[in-house]
């Protein structure tokens, strides 16, 4: 009987030929002429599985002197069961283009996602967010299902519309869409993929109106005008800390409950999950986690209260992964990454009652009926994390030089036993694989990619979701 990690090659061509160009791949693989002959004799399965855990701004200086005061106790599992470093971004450090380096392989020159707009309507009346549309290489998640493999994504950034893929996608668009499509009673297409998918999984999507506060005030502890400010916030405020971060936090509660929802129905061989709750938090509680970087402007209780709140995030994160990792299969490599770490602007926010958004180039002023504190006390650092335990992984070894986001695709692809793209900007990271493992299943490569897989086309996509989603950038100041 054949295992599900073995595919022999008629099974493979069948794939391609079959599945590929109809329903599954809509387009994906064979581009050239037996193009799946030359993909395939470059392949050995491994079976090993892969899970990529992504937390956008987590900052190892913050991780490490957690883990040894015994406060995430998964992630010290992770790091002493395998190896870790510093990941190394890239200016400007913005997260669409950051996260699809992370997903590609290539950089912003290649993949051209470059920021949270389309460069057509940057400082336009009507801007429109970046998307699927707008990637001009081929992800992670097209690749393995070229070779049959099943690739599960959920939440990653820039995955609307959702492609099809031999198991699932749930896009980054799919935690707003539960009460974003009430909007002139219109609904959202290609949320996810399968697109029947996001009717199984809509009630685990966390409406952001009404938050889940009795998890929140286990993080922070708040004051009662502070929780009501944050309750009548119906939408993000820019730079308003008690805003976006609950608009944060519901769309990352979302997207675990809905990762675990599909890992109960089985492991595909890669996984993807995104977790988006530290940034915002990080951006906008940074002065009360640090007071001592903004010396003379911070309350003394205001910093003992608030200022739990970005060791609290990493602890619901800790908390989230003894719920995540027992749920995967023994012969899983997980891989825990950031795009970017964070530190201290040396910028205080301050209260006002008027947000002019003029600044970021929106001509919209706002006045509130009360004053509230807006700013960003938190910027992002160059360098994220990276962690990578479980299969050939050598626990302890260390990294030849730094590693970048460029190299984790590379490295993936090799662990499953699939071609690297030459094209690629990053590297294999086999110096902290096992000897034996790559003499057994030596990294092979391919000119690139691009020669191979044929970007999907979408029809009918239309995304009603959007005009929340750049409200919640603009209030973090992402976008003009």
């Amino acid at each position: 009987m054949k295992t599900k990690n073995e595919l022999n090659r008629r099974d493979f061509l069948s794939f391609l030929g079959a599945s590929a160009l109809s329903a599954v791949l809509q387009g994906g693989c064979g581009k050239e002429d037996n193009s799946a002959d030359k993909l395939f004799k470059r392949t050995k399965p491994t079976n090993l599985k892969v899970l990529v855990i992504g937390i956008d701004g987590a900052t190892l200086d913050i991780i490490e002197p957690m883990v040894k005061a015994s406060k995430l106790g998964q992630f010290k599992h992770l790091m002493d069961t395998g190896t870790y470093a510093k990941l190394r971004s890239q200016k400007p450090m913005l997260s669409p283009a950051l996260w699809t380096t992370i997903a590609t392989g290539h950089n912003r020159n290649r993949h051209n996602i470059t920021h949270f707009l389309t460069p057509t309507s940057y400082g336009s009346q009507t801007p429109e967010l970046i998307s699927t549309l707008d990637r001009k290489t081929v992800a992670l998640w097209n690749i393995v299902s070229c070779f049959g493999k099943k690739a599960g994504v959920i939440g990653w950034w820039v995955t609307w519309p959702a492609e099809s893929v031999p198991s699932y996608i749930v896009s980054d668009r799919a935690a707003h869409s539960r009460w974003r499509t009430w909007t002139n009673n219109k609904e959202n297409t290609h949320l996810t993929f399968p697109s029947g998918l996001f009717e199984q999984i809509k009630h685990l999507v966390v409406n952001p109106i009404n938050p889940p506060m009795e998890e929140i005030e286990k993080l922070v502890e708040l004051t009662d005008t502070e929780k009501a400010e944050m309750l009548a916030a119906k939408k993000p405020i820019f730079a308003h800390g008690l805003s976006v971060s609950k608009f944060g936090y519901c769309a990352q509660r979302s997207y675990e409950s809905i990762a675990l929802h599909m890992l109960e129905r089985g492991q595909p061989d890669m996984s993807m999950i995104f977790l988006i709750a530290v940034d915002p938090i990080c951006h906008t509680f940074w002065h009360y986690y640090k007071p001592e970087q903004f010396p003379g402007g911070i309350e003394i209780d205001k910093a003992r209260r608030l200022g739990k709140f970005v060791p609290a995030i990493y602890e619901h994160n800790n908390h989230y992964l003894s719920k995540l990792l027992p749920k995967i299969d023994v012969n899983t490599v997980v891989i825990v990454a950031s795009d970017h770490g964070f530190q201290g602007s040396g910028r205080l926010p301050g209260q006002t009652n008027i947000v002019d958004y003029r600044p970021l180039g929106i001509n919209r002023i706002e006045k509130l009926q009360r004053p509230v504190t807006v700013g960003m006390s938190g910027i992002h650092h160059i360098d994220g994390t990276f962690i990578a335990t479980g299969g050939p992984i050598i626990p302890g070894a260390e990294f030849r030089t730094q590693p970048s986001i460029a190299d984790v695709t590379p490295t993936i692809l090799a662990l499953l036993g699939l071609p690297v793209g030459k094209d690629m900007a990053g590297r294999v990271l086999e110096e902290i694989i096992e000897p034996k493992f790559l003499a057994e299943h030596p990294v092979n490569y391919v000119d690139s990619y691009e020669n191979y897989i044929k970007h999907q086309q979408f029809e009918g996509v239309v995304d009603v979701a959007e005009d929340k989603q750049l409200e919640y950038l603009r209030s973090l100041g992402y976008i003009k």
